[in-house]
């Protein structure tokens, strides 16, 4: 199956990002992928001073927080996807509010499903060492990814474990659902992807 790496950035926008804060304030820094939330959290993301007309579907902020809109959750929640959402208010630097509703995708499924022997990345002989012989070594700088699609099983949207891409993965099907939907949502294929 063909899967797509979602992009920060969307085609005549650029890359669109901001600052989330939390309410009730973290005792420490956001962790998108370990920290649990209280159920009653909520967010508040100020957007980059160029942006200024906020009109899309997915974007990351500079705090590592996932933000999606309302429709884009909606799919996502009937495709069973795993993540916790939290409401979050979304504002233009000015404090003025950008209309719509949104929500910050946090503890998205991560799976270690790379196949680290056909794709390239810096450090190549260090990390397949590392995944016979533990502690594990992150994978980073990487030319080209595969996956391992026996390790995917039926996920349709999950990060990666053990690298530093952040972006999360989709499979076909549900890109094709994002299109169908006309959600404002960027993707590359994985094989075309550089981070």
């Amino acid at each position: 199956m063909q899967y797509y790496v979602l992009e920060y950035q969307y085609p005549r926008k650029g890359f669109i990002s901001g600052g989330a804060t939390f309410l009730p304030a973290l005792d420490q820094y956001y962790d998108p992928d370990h920290t649990e939330l209280p159920t009653h959290t909520t967010a508040e993301v100020i957007l980059d001073s160029n942006l200024r007309k906020m009109d899309v579907d997915f974007f990351y902020t500079g705090n590592r927080a996932t933000v999606v809109s309302d429709a884009w959750k909606q799919l996502l929640e009937q495709w069973n996807v795993v993540a916790q959402f939290i409401p979050a208010q979304i504002y233009y630097y000015n404090q003025e509010p950008v209309p719509g509703t949104y929500w910050i995708a946090h503890r998205l499924k991560s799976l270690d499903c790379v196949d680290y022997e056909q794709s390239q990345y810096a450090g190549k002989k260090l990390v397949l060492r590392s995944i016979e012989q533990p502690p594990r070594r992150i994978a980073k700088g990487f030319e080209q990814i595969t996956l391992n699609e026996q390790k995917i099983k039926q996920d349709e949207f999950f990060t990666l474990e053990y690298t530093y891409i952040s972006n999360p993965i989709i499979s076909e099907t549900l890109y094709q659902e994002i299109q169908k939907h006309k959600l404002k949502i960027h993707a590359t294929p994985i094989e075309q992807f550089r981070p």
